[in-house]
Formats: C-alpha cells, structure tokens, sequence
C-alpha cells in the first residue's frame, strides 16, 4: 500500500468514526426527557392559606385540596418547584401577568373574563355557592333567608349569585376576607355566610365546636368551576396538563384527596361525587382556551 493509499484510509476510517460518534450523541440526545414546564426550570405557584380543607397553611405547613392536587400534577408532570406562596384572590390573574408566579391553584373560578387574561386547565372540581348558618338557625330553604343579611368577602361572591340574592329579596354585605363575615355569623350580626360550598364545608369543620353548618341543598348562582392558572403562551404544556387532569379527576386518587381534605362532603352530601366530580367534555371545554366551547 503506497502512503497516499495510507493518508485515504486512515483519513476515510477517522470520518467514520466522526460519523458514528455524533449518531449515537444524537440518538442520546432524544431519549433525555426534558424536565423544563412552561419554560421554567423551577417552577413557582401561588396559593390560597386561609382557607381550611381548600388551601390552608399553619405552623408553615400547608394542606387541603388544592395542596394536594398541586402534588398530584408536580408528581405526574416531573417538574420541580420551589415552596408555593400565598396569593389573595384579587391577585391571581395579576401574579401570572406579572410572572410573579408560574402556576396557581387557589380555588380558581374559570370564568369567560379570565380566560381572556390567562389560561386555565381544568376544572379539577365544581362546586356550588351556598350558604354557612349557625347552631340556631332554622334555615332550610332559601326562602328563609328572605329579609335577612348575609356576608361574603372581597373577590369572593359571583355577579350571579348577587343578582340572585337580589331577586329573592336577601340583603348581602361584602367585608375584607372570611374571618370578618365569620365572626359576624358567629356573633349573629348577620343570617349566614355566602360562598362556594367546598370552602364553607371546611370554614364549618375548622369551626366545630361552634356548631356552624352548611345549608344542605340550597344554592345560587352559577356552578363554580375550579381550575388551575397559567400564563398565556405555553398551550403545548398547557394540553400536557389538561390531559393529566382528566385522568386524575377520573381516578380513585381524586375521590380520596376530596374526602381526605373535606371529610364532611361526603358525610353529608349523598351522591356527592356526580355534584362535584367534572366530566372530560368540561374540562375539554374551558382548558387551554380564550373561550370556554360549551
């Protein structure tokens, strides 16, 4: 073999070599999950810490349903995610705008307005707006509540329900947050405390041994469809969600998560799963979306 046969050879063996080495780095490459959600490394989520059985935080610990569906999604979805912060009502479209935070579940109504400003997915559960009364009270239906005075709090009470309690002759008063209209009840300046039922099952629960309760059966307004907040511009993330969701909320975890964090649901409330459990075509319709479909 001359020596320019040699330099062909040996320069032809090295290209091959080349070769192989950046085919297995590319097929390396694509078998690495990429662990990034919504663009984020980390990522931040803000959440309710007043509200007992929903999200609710003591001693720097914190539980309820929301918690544990934030659990349920960090663990599905693999992200990572630093410790959540605690976010009022008024201010869940304004952090995610802001990208103050990534994520939020905080008993978040998916409405038409807010799905204008940011994405949802979900709802993960709906509930209905109803009424917490005190140990005497002789309420059952809402009728009875003709002439009275209830409270609910800022951000809280939908345009529907107020229009609602306006019709049926129920006078309302709107304070800062729960534990005004609470000690109100408690105090008996006023009939009864209005908002979603899953957050009044758990101010009742918090509140035992002062014999409060919701009003079984009795309702306003439109139903209440929980979901979680993001940011516009990440729908490709966002259809990875919802596609969880519906899966978690079809499960048996989903039903212990709510009887774990609101025990006095299902004690109270027969049937109560078709209530409060949504169905894929809900979710469908206002996940990912400017405008709910349905």
């Amino acid at each position: 073999m001359s020596s320019k046969t040699r330099v062909y050879v040996a320069v032809a063996a090295f290209c091959a070599i080349v070769a192989v080495g950046l085919t297995l780095a590319v097929s390396s490459g694509s078998d690495e999950q990429d662990d990034t959600f919504l663009g984020r490394d980390r990522i931040s989520v803000g959440m309710h810490n007043d509200l007992p059985g929903v999200g609710y935080e003591e001693n720097y610990h914190r539980s309820g349903f929301d918690q544990l569906v934030f659990e349920r999604v960090k663990e599905g979805l693999g992200f990572r995610s630093a410790p959540p912060s605690n976010v009022s009502s008024e201010a869940r479209i304004p952090v995610l705008k802001k990208g103050d935070v990534d994520m939020v579940f905080a008993s978040f109504s998916i409405t038409e307005r807010r799905m204008k400003h940011v994405d949802f997915v979900g709802p993960y559960v709906t509930t209905h707006q109803g009424f917490l009364v005190g140990p005497r009270s002789k309420v059952r239906e809402l009728k009875d509540l003709k002439g009275a005075m209830v409270c609910s709090w800022e951000g809280t009470t939908s345009a529907d329900a107020v229009a609602d309690l306006k019709r049926q002759g129920i006078a309302s008063k709107e304070l800062v947050d729960a534990s005004d209209c609470l000690d109100e009840l408690k105090s008996g300046m006023v009939e009864a405390v209005t908002t979603d039922q899953m957050i009044l099952h758990g101010f009742a629960r918090q509140h035992a041994k002062d014999r409060l309760k919701v009003v079984p059966d009795v309702t306003i307004g439109a139903p209440q469809h929980y979901g979680i907040g993001l940011p516009k511009g990440h729908r490709s993330d966002c259809y990875e969600l919802r596609e969880f969701v519906k899966g978690y909320v079809g499960s048996s975890d989903w039903i212990r998560d709510v009887t774990t964090s609101l025990p006095d649901i299902p004690d109270t409330e027969p049937g109560w799963i078709s209530d409060y459990e949504p169905n894929d075509e809900a979710i469908e319709a206002r996940s990912c979306r400017d405008t709910p479909s349905d």
